[in-house]
């Protein structure tokens, strides 16, 4: 891991002396352009620099929202304080973090199952009470759901009408249209049963007492610690708003997975999370909805049409649309039972 080239030493320089950190050895662990992250060794202590890809504001609600879950106890690396007691430096229009260094493996959706949901249950039992400061830039996506619903349905329509257009049809837009009628119904189907939810007073329950959704509370952003709890990281896509957003981004994962341990794992995922931190029969009817909705069908569309992966093959497109069919086709018996299972059961 070679030390950071000259040009950042300057600017990093600046940034950790806002730390009041000095002579410290300096690394570079990952540089994502909009995103660059550091080890800092200074003596025998270890910290994480990361620039961040958010603005000042952005980042000033980020942190907000770190320090409100750390004091509630959700395990989330801490914060090393600037000498003016800011959550984070800023310089060139910038802003970074300075975090304690974490160390512990990635754990595995089938054999951690429990300690995942366990930790997704503290993180939004731990989200209550959270207000944005004033000066924040605060990220939200509460009551946004029928809007996006529609939005994602029209661009799948302007997709449809493209792709029926093709003078010469690849693979991809052949199954692509073979199967959209599919998709149109799994999204009339979301939209009814979203309508009929509790997802308003959902709403308003989280306007009142406050709570936030991670957004990528996945494997590769979580640390199993040698007690058996977990670390969560990267909060840069954090979002105020119900915890029926990260649970049906952790269940989409698991349902678009082959095999028979599938059913097995999405009822755990539920029941752990039940046991951690309860929802009504009408609460899980909103997660239900979200499921129906097809999210993982109309990415890959996007992504195919919008060219968002330039670097995936047309085979690769075309497995990944396939995947998200055999999904489509299978899973609202799979969402139904799990729904019917948790509610009945507390």
């Amino acid at each position: 891991m070679p030390p950071s080239t000259t040009k950042h030493m300057d600017l990093l320089s600046n940034v950790l002396n806002q730390y009041n950190v000095t002579n410290a050895q300096v690394f570079e662990i990952r540089d994502k352009g909009k995103k660059t992250v550091w080890q800092v060794n200074l003596g025998d202590k270890k910290m994480v620099l990361k620039k961040m890809p958010s603005s000042v504001a952005q980042t000033k609600f980020i942190t907000d929202a770190a320090s409100h879950l750390i004091s509630a106890g959700v395990r989330i690396p801490k914060l090393v304080k600037t000498k003016s007691q800011k959550n984070f430096a800023s310089a060139n229009d910038l802003a970074y973090i300075l975090m304690e260094w974490v160390g512990g493996k990635k754990p595995d959706y089938n054999r951690d199952t429990e300690a995942i949901l366990s930790s997704l249950a503290a993180f939004h039992r731990g989200s209550l009470g959270f207000n944005p400061s004033s000066g924040s830039d605060c990220r939200s996506h509460l009551g946004t759901w029928p809007e996006s619903y529609q939005k994602k349905k029209n661009q799948l329509q302007a997709h449809f009408q493209h792709a029926r257009e093709l003078r010469d049809k690849d693979e991809f837009s052949e199954i692509f249209l073979q199967n959209s009628e599919l998709a149109f119904a799994r999204i009339a189907q979301a939209v009814k049963r979203l309508e009929k939810s509790d997802y308003k007073e959902w709403l308003e329950l989280v306007r009142t007492r406050g709570g936030l959704c991670h957004q990528d509370f996945t494997p590769k952003n979580l640390k199993m610690q040698s007690d058996g709890g977990i670390t969560v990281f990267d909060l840069d896509s954090i979002t105020v708003d119900i915890p029926a957003r990260d649970l049906r981004k952790i269940i989409n994962k698991i349902l678009k997975k082959e095999g028979s341990r599938k059913v097995k794992t999405l009822k755990l995922i539920a029941a752990v999370y039940q046991d951690n931190y309860p929802l009504t029969k009408g609460q899980w009817e909103v997660v239900a909805a979200d499921l129906l909705f097809p999210h993982l069908f109309c990415g890959v569309v996007d992504k195919y049409y919008l060219n968002r992966a330039p670097d995936w093959s047309l085979g690769k497109y075309v497995e990944k649309l396939k995947q998200s069919i055999r999904t489509e086709i299978n899973k609202e018996e799979v969402i139904l039972q799990i729904l019917e299972q948790t509610v009945n059961k507390h």
